[in-house]
């Protein structure tokens, strides 16, 4: 069977099943509804919203999209933890294992699918927010600023914890890895390294996206410092090449368990 053709099948599979969840859906919502009502408990949120056109509007944007990569990722991780192990549980994987097709393209595809199908609300979300901006600005030049943003800030930290998600429930309790990344949220990406707690924060390790932001549209809202373009480039690079290999340690892991079936 051609491998490409499995691809497709297998991100389709994948992404029907996931945006289908309720759970998806209503995890996302409630953590946007979260987010909305502590922004809108700062005065100078308000203030903002009311007067865009005083600011560049490739400001405001990155600015939005910062605030929407700060929490709602939090949502993907937890989200895509469970993905292995349901099909563990109802015999899915034992199926797919007797279908044609490479164990490698079938992990790209499910990879891919999920993590796809729950980025679509927080992409919603993020679009009505750009649909404000638009409403206030008057100006299109958002609509491909919006996109350029959102997958240069966005998309290489949802690649890096959308693989570590999948990989990592292979060997541990979902429950434990989402209570863990839950923590390793804030621990690796908001919390200072002033505090005294050794931390990945303010490093090109951060998923958050903070030195893109600063590298590469002078947006700092995470306590970076100055980071340089090449720093940014570095963290773009960095963090789908991590995501590469963890799942080629998940696909060596999983062949190594057929093995011993």
């Amino acid at each position: 069977m051609n491998q490409l053709w499995v691809l497709i099948g297998a991100f389709s599979y994948e992404f029907r099943m996931q945006i289908r969840r309720r759970a998806v859906w209503i995890t996302l919502i409630l953590i946007a509804l979260l987010m909305s009502l502590l922004l809108g408990q700062a005065p100078e949120f308000h203030k903002s919203l009311v007067s865009l056109n005083n600011y560049p509007l490739l400001t405001v944007i990155t600015v939005w999209t910062n605030i929407i990569n700060a929490v709602l990722p939090i949502g993907v991780g937890v989200l895509l933890a469970d993905r292995l192990p349901r099909d563990r549980r109802t015999r899915m994987d034992e199926l797919f294992a007797a279908l044609p097709g490479a164990l490698s393209v079938r992990l790209i595809g499910k990879y891919l699918g999920s993590m796809f199908a729950t980025l679509t609300p927080i992409f919603i979300f993020y679009t009505l927010g750009i649909g404000f901006i638009l409403y206030q600005t008057h100006n299109v030049q958002a609509i491909p600023l919006a996109l350029e943003t959102f997958a240069v800030i966005v998309l290489p930290g949802i690649l890096f914890i959308g693989a570590f998600s999948i990989a990592c429930t292979a060997i541990l309790w979902v429950p434990l890895y989402q209570f863990l990344f839950v923590g390793y949220w804030f621990w690796g990406n908001i919390f200072p390294n002033r505090v005294g707690i050794p931390t990945l924060s303010n490093t090109i390790l951060t998923p958050i996206g903070s030195y893109i932001s600063q590298g590469f549209f002078g947006i700092n809202l995470f306590q970076v410092g100055s980071a340089t373009p090449l720093q940014g480039i570095e963290s773009l690079l960095l963090l789908p090449g991590i995501s590469v290999l963890v799942m080629f340690a998940l696909w060596k892991f999983l062949r190594w368990e057929e093995a011993r079936q």
